[in-house]
């Protein structure tokens, strides 16, 4: 676990689209970038893969900090985006891109963390300078009035734009670097927890010996965009430098943070801004109705008010419109500007819901949605132009594997590999990944009449086996089980797909296959069906262009699988549409479809509850997995904190319970949810898996740790109450799983306070003295804290050598919270306020004030 725990259980994204492609990044040194199995070539439409075409990233490395760095095509050089762990915010990040070497350094930890350095395999025309044979000088390059540790620091030659490397100190603010005699430019990236960047530039010339280059902070001012909405402020921003021959540094991510840069010109130096803008109050659960993708590019000079106002009349807008799995949840909607270098940035989305975006017209936008609970869906890219476009609906059921015509299963010697990830990809065919480890888990088998293979419970979706060398015909069974609790939907998906092997072959051919797309009409924005009638439609398609593709058969059932009902099908074309009324009494509907290519393959996909019914429930158990013994917080009331203030040895509070199986547990999981548990009011996640101690063979204690953040995850005082904890566990062998709601309660309450204020020289014995103090109130949707009136609050003592405080009085506090007491000084003692504990309120106590009587 690192040191960025304080912004776990909240909302985040995939840990990454291909865990099989993972780089075997060191953190602060350099590795190639190896292709994802089967990746598709980078594409030329611009910085992200090209609408709807399943593209999948090029690489993928895991940064310091755990987060994953993954490369992405692009138009000239791969993009990149960084993801954390499902339940986790998206972070800050530093970043540089030198010819083909991409640095990234996570920033908004309490302890700085080293940079992790990948090659992306394509260079842009600046390299590294090479040492020359002339002299050198030491430069020292050094921050001055501003507080930071383990800058990022670029130096560039102003003739060539060749740039050279530079030391930098992990636990300081400086670097050096020798250079030959010349002008250059030097940019310093420099950002921590809690505190605003400064991405400084300065100029400097080195003629014949050492000298000391100084990025003064104080000179530097604070860039941003705005737009004309009162209510709209920067929720995370990519701010970056850019060269005349590509090279990059920046800041990407963040957390609304305030970013300075320094004012001046430097001839083909150009400082982009892209602006992620939301309500004030935004949270994954309160989040902001709107948001505003705005960007910027200040080219050769960065003036003295680096900012700009961009008015909502004059940008592209759209709504958005994001349908839930069966049940609510939270995530994040990510984005970037495809063809103008801009980083990745996020803002947080409720499931289901509908958002309006204001988008920067006539430019390419990339975009991503990540479930907290694990996943991630990649969108469309879309150009708008200005003034009102079409709205659109991502996300609809049912969620089916999506192939990776890659292709994804090929045969290559005596070896048969396979590679589908796209196992949440939606009815329109946006491709969607699930989490390595996390979200689903993968069983192979392979029969036929020379040979039989299997594999069970992989986290990842890539296999091989070896086939015989004689011709013959097999069928490849792939089946995905869900391991994500927020999977109502689609929980089990079971691919079969027949095909013939030619025997030995040399190079690298793809196994022809057809597949079955599915959509069904008439579903509510969490895919569950009404009292209406449904369209269902199933669509067969080969990847052989040559061949013909037809659909031989479309079942549904409402049983589990148990039985199935055919749906009409003609049996001669390759697509079908069938209206289907689903009963009242149905909790989910599963459905299968087969077809077949002329060319010999045929296919038969299942899906699980493919789509909700009327009855829909959540919290169902199978086999003999049990779940026991949940606690939150000891069965204390939690009182959290309005900022971080919790690490990784200090978590906010903990579950604790009992999992078991007679093969034991497998995975296991918590959800806080405030309300009902599939359409929950809000919902508090862990990124990481509770820790589990196996008592014997069959059973586990487990521990969940939490750490919540009362303003930037719950953002609304209505939150404050009672909470219950939703606990799964699968069992080992795959034959068992428990799903319990309401398995343990727990009180989320706003933080309260007290001062106190006595005399602080010596009174006279039997006198009257005053004692005051103001009740306060955490103020969630704000973070600020709030006066607390009409609350009962009492005035107690305790005099020396006595363990236990008194009761003197009880007063109520006036409208600015302020309360007032006149005790008789007729002893030493100790005083403080105490608040009791009162609905939505927790209790507080005042630190102790000591009276001397004399």
């Amino acid at each position: 676990m690192t040191s960025r725990t304080f912004r776990t259980a909240l909302a985040g994204a995939a840990a990454g689209l291909l865990a099989a492609s993972a780089l075997a990044a060191v953190p602060g040194t350099a590795v190639a970038a190896q292709p994802a199995p089967a990746a598709a070539p980078a594409p030329t439409d611009g910085h992200a893969p090209a609408p709807g075409d399943g593209r999948a990233a090029l690489g993928s490395a895991r940064l310091a900090n755990g987060d994953r760095l993954e490369l992405i095509p692009g138009k000239a050089t791969p993009g990149f985006r960084v993801l954390p762990a499902a339940g986790e915010r998206p972070g800050s990040y530093a970043y540089t891109r030198t010819g083909d070497r991409l640095t990234v350094q996570p920033v908004d930890e309490q302890r700085p963390q080293a940079a992790t350095t990948v090659r992306t395999g394509t260079a842009t025309t600046s390299t590294a300078a090479p040492r020359a044979a002339t002299a050198t000088y030491p430069v020292r390059i050094q921050l001055a009035n501003a507080h930071h540790f383990g800058p990022i620091i670029r130096v560039w030659n102003r003739s060539t734009w060749m740039s050279y490397e530079v030391n930098e100190e992990q636990w300081d603010s400086y670097g050096t670097v020798s250079l030959p005699p010349g002008d250059y430019v030097t940019a310093g990236l420099y950002s921590n927890w809690q505190q605003p960047s400064h991405l400084l530039m300065r100029t400097f010339r080195v003629v014949d010996r050492g000298l000391t280059v100084t990025l003064d902070a104080a000179t530097s001012k604070e860039t941003y965009l705005s737009t004309d909405e009162p209510t709209a402020r920067r929720y995370s921003a990519s701010v970056s430098l850019h060269t005349p021959k590509g090279d990059v540094i920046g800041y990407v991510g963040g957390w609304g943070e305030k970013v300075y840069v320094s004012p001046g010109t430097v001839p083909g130096v150009s400082l982009t801004v892209h602006d992620v803008l939301t309500r004030r109050d935004d949270t994954p659960n309160n989040p902001s109705p709107y948001r505003y993708h705005l960007f910027h590019r200040f080219r050769d000079t960065i003036p003295t008010a680096p900012t700009r106002l961009i008015r909502t009349a004059d940008l592209a807008h759209a709504d958005t419109t994001l349908r839930a799995a069966g049940a609510g949840d939270t995530g994040w909607l990510w984005n970037y500007f495809a063809e103008q270098s801009s980083g990745t940035v996020a803002a947080p989305v409720r499931l289901p819901s509908t958002v309006r975006e204001y988008v920067m017209p006539g430019m390419t936008q990339g975009r991503l949605l990540s479930y907290d609970a694990g996943g991630q869906l990649t969108l469309p890219n879309r150009t708008l132009p200005a003034g009102a476009s079409p709205a659109e609906t991502f996300g609809a059921a049912p969620f089916t594997l999506k192939p990776f015509h890659s292709p994804g299963i090929v045969r290559q010697g005596n070896r048969l590999s396979v590679y589908e990830p796209y196992t949440l990809s939606d009815a329109a065919g946006n491709p969607g990944s699930g989490t390595a480890g996390l979200s689903h888990v993968h069983d192979y088998r392979l029969t036929g009449t020379m040979a039989t293979a299997e594999a069970k419970n992989l986290d990842t979706a890539v296999w091989s086996t070896d086939l015989p060398t004689a011709r013959g015909s097999y069928t490849l069974t792939h089946t995905v089980r869900s391991a994500r609790r927020a999977d109502q939907l689609s929980t089990a998906q079971t691919i079969e797909r027949t095909f013939t092997s030619d025997g030995y072959l040399t190079g690298r051919v793809p196994v022809e296959s057809v597949d079955v797309r599915l959509a069904v009409d008439g579903l509510d924005a969490y895919n569950t069906a009404g009292t209406a009638p449904l369209t269902v439609t199933a669509v067969a398609g080969s990847d052989n262009e040559s061949a013909t593709a037809t659909l031989t058969g479309l079942e549904y059932s409402t049983d589990d699988g148990a039985t199935w009902t055919a749906l009409p099908v003609p049996g001669t074309g390759d697509r079908a549409s069938a209206e289907l009324t689903v009963a009242q009494d149905v909790r989910y509907v599963a459905l299968r479809a087969s077809a077949k290519s002329s060319d010999g393959p045929t296919v038969r996909h299942t899906t699980k509850q493919a789509f909700a019914g009327p009855a829909v429930t959540s919290g169902v158990s199978t086999g003999a997995t049990k779940i026991s013994d949940v606690v939150v917080n000891g069965g204390r009331v939690i009182a959290p904190p309005m900022y971080d203030t919790a690490d990784e040895n200090n978590p906010t509070f903990k579950v604790t319970y009992t999992a078991s199986d007679p093969s034991g547990i497998a995975r296991t999981g918590v959800v806080l949810y405030l309300g009902d548990p599939l359409r929950p009011t809000a919902l508090l996640r862990r990124a990481w898996a509770p820790t589990c101690t196996k008592v014997d063979a069959t059973t586990s204690n487990c521990v969940a740790d939490f750490w919540l953040n009362a303003r930037s995850q719950l953002g609304d005082n209505a939150f404050a109450g009672e909470w219950k904890a939703a606990v799964w566990a699968h069992a080992a062998d795959g034959s068992g799983y428990a799903d319990v709601n309401g398995a343990a309660t727990a009180l989320i309450l706003r933080e309260s306070r007290v001062t106190i204020k006595a005399p602080t020289t010596p009174v006279t014995a039997g006198s009257l003295f005053t004692v005051t103090g103001i009740a306060g109130i955490a103020d969630w949707s704000t973070g600020r804290w709030l006066a607390l009136p009409g609350k009962a609050v009492r005035l107690e003592y305790r005099k020396p050598g006595v363990s236990a405080y008194s009761l003197h009085t009880t007063v109520t506090s006036d409208a600015t919270g302020t309360v007032r007491a006149t005790p008789k000084a007729l002893y030493d003692a100790n005083w403080r306020w105490l608040m009791v504990r009162t609905p939505g309120v927790g209790a507080a106590a005042s630190p102790n004030a000591f009276v001397d009587v004399r």
